[in-house]
């Protein structure tokens, strides 16, 4: 165990010997060297750095093109410049334009660094009106802008205008006559003169008087408008009561490619109006249906009154059957400015009705209200009702099937 000891004693003498003798000759030492704190990036991110500056670039100067003012039904074209200022290809796709009237035309799909493509966008205006505004997406490989979209605006213009471009005479009184106005602008011919009129139904043309008078160039505010003429219509009193659709035909000089036409849709109302969801218009049979004896009952109608007595009409109950049927009138208001005044209308059958049946198809078969006026046209005034009070032994029976004696 001794001997042992003295030679493994000895082995580590003999390497301590060995190590100093070696540090001291070749000056290295055995120990694991220190790494910096500098990072030695991967093969591949130090390649894509090498060529960091090979990338294509995409520049337009001018991506969107105001043409200003088209008329309709022309064909107009631009011309789109894109260039690469980068240091690889740029390569572009065109996409869909914004509608099938524009499409785009590309000289090339693959740009060299330094050199240009031209994208050529025609359009056409068609039917359109007002503002216009066309557009088609471009993608390319330029990684700092892969899409852009180049666009066209302007503005769209007819020959000629209406503004308001139709008339809606919405309240029209048959016995009074009402006006309206509307002007007529020309686009294209400075010099445009309206030289007659004609109503489009010969039989309309005496409900109907026109006039017209030119717009002077300093009142003019209209864009693009080169010259114009205030239109005034007056529907006069008479017309047959119902909806009407007329149309006022202009010729001018020079002649426009469209007929220069001016819509007029209305309503002749008669002086008084009586209406309500339960309200027949045509038989103007009011159905209250059934009522239980001792509960009453109220219906809501509305009166529009018209023309020249439209705010000083009012009614009276002169006769009712059954007779606890009555009538009681709101406050009124105003409509379509002033020429409708609305008063609401009440029908009440009072709780202390007697059981009754006017419940028929005929007049005779139904109960009715019978109202005066103070208006000239309309002294009176009938309402057909169609009503049923039930005696209060029935009023929660139902229909039975009868019973077999079997």
């Amino acid at each position: 165990m001794r001997i042992f000891a003295v030679v493994l004693a000895a082995t580590l003498a003999g390497v301590a010997l060995g190590y100093a003798a070696t540090v001291a000759e070749f000056g290295f030492s055995m120990q694991e060297p220190q790494l910096t704190a500098q990072k030695i990036p991967p093969f591949d991110a130090q390649e894509k750095n090498n060529h960091a500056k090979d990338q294509p670039r995409l520049v337009v100067d001018e991506p969107k093109h105001f043409f200003d003012r088209m008329f309709q039904n022309k064909t107009g074209s631009h011309t789109f410049v894109l260039r690469n200022e980068g240091t690889a290809d740029l390569k572009i796709v065109p996409g869909k334009p914004s509608c099938k009237c524009a499409v785009s035309k590309v000289s090339r799909k693959t740009i060299p660094p330094g050199k240009t493509a031209e994208v050529t966008l025609t359009w056409k205006t068609g039917k359109s009106k007002g503002r216009f505004r066309k557009s088609v997406p471009i993608t390319s490989n330029d990684p700092g802008q892969s899409r852009i979209r180049l666009q066209i605006n302007g503005t769209i213009t007819p020959e000629f205008l209406f503004k308001p471009p139709s008339i809606f005479a919405s309240s029209v009184s048959h016995n009074t006559s009402s006006n309206f106005e509307s002007k007529l602008y020309f686009y294209s011919h400075p010099d445009a003169k309206i030289t007659s009129d004609n109503v489009s139904n010969p039989q309309m043309s005496e409900q109907f008087a026109i006039h017209y008078e030119p717009i002077s160039n300093k009142d003019i505010k209209e864009p693009y408008a080169v010259c114009g003429y205030t239109v005034r219509i007056t529907i006069l009193s008479g017309m047959e009561f119902g909806g009407f659709h007329e149309a006022i035909v202009f010729d001018t000089e020079p002649a426009m490619k469209t007929p220069v036409r001016l819509n007029i849709n209305g309503t002749v109302r008669k002086p008084i109006n009586i209406f309500g969801p339960y309200l027949n218009p045509k038989t103007q049979t009011l159905t209250m249906g059934d009522v239980p004896e001792g509960l009453g009952k109220r219906m809501r109608l509305i009166m529009h009154t018209s023309g020249e007595h439209s705010k000083d009409v009012q009614l009276k109950l002169k006769e009712s059957v059954p007779k606890t049927l009555q009538i009681e009138t709101g406050p009124g208001k105003d409509l379509s400015r002033g020429m409708i005044h609305q008063t609401p209308l009440n029908i009440i059958l009072p709780p202390t009705a007697e059981a009754c049946d006017y419940s028929g198809d005929t007049p005779d078969q139904m109960g009715r209200i019978v109202l005066t006026t103070n208006h000239p046209d309309y002294p009176e005034i009938t309402l057909h009702v169609k009503l049923t009070v039930k005696p209060k032994e029935n009023a929660g029976l139902k229909d039975e099937p009868e019973k077999s004696d079997n």
